[in-house]
């Protein structure tokens, strides 16, 4: 198929047995519950998917998914891109019971009535890439925080009874 033709839905035993490839771009506007966890749905996602039949003979899906997400930093509420850049490897099945057969490295997709979704199959590989809580690398953030002082100095700073040496140093100073 050439670039930037992306069907929505495949057959992916007729791609896995014909060794299709597909490359282009979808965009993230039409990723539903992507899109609801992020602060902008402009852009796309690069794609570059291999099907195939490995030496078992098990049908597979190869990806590689390339974009940057807008996100909203959880510590200053700032937005900024979060890049991924993920590769997959998809076993495909007709059951769930040879999805427990698959081997290792393979995730399993199920497949019902040989219609595979390709929205979808990428929608999902980029919400487990996205992290639990979006936030800016602390040297890139508005919001510092606090100065971490040395173990030794932190041990001092949380006993509970370091108040009460301070009151009576003082006192014992105003004798």
């Amino acid at each position: 198929m050439s670039k930037d033709t992306i069907p929505t839905k495949v057959d992916p035993f007729r791609f896995a047995d014909n060794g299709t490839r597909l490359q282009g771009t979808l965009p993230i506007n039409e990723m539903t519950r992507l899109k609801s966890g992020l602060a902008s749905d402009e852009g796309g996602v690069d794609i570059n998917l291999l099907f195939g039949v490995d030496e078992e003979g098990i049908r597979f899906l190869r990806g590689h998914l390339k974009t940057d997400l807008i996100v909203q930093c959880q510590r200053c509420m700032e937005t900024f891109k979060y890049g991924i850049i993920d590769d997959f490897m998809l076993g495909i099945v007709e059951t769930e019971e040879q999805a427990d057969e698959l081997p290792e490295r393979f995730d399993p997709v199920v497949v019902k009535d040989e219609e595979l979704s390709i929205l979808e199959v990428v929608e999902d590989e980029l919400i487990v890439s996205l992290p639990i809580v979006p936030m800016h690398k602390s040297e890139d953030c508005k919001v510092k925080m606090p100065f971490k002082a040395d173990s030794d100095d932190e041990a001092e700073s949380d006993n509970p009874f370091k108040v009460i040496e301070l009151l009576r140093t003082k006192k014992d100073k105003g004798k």
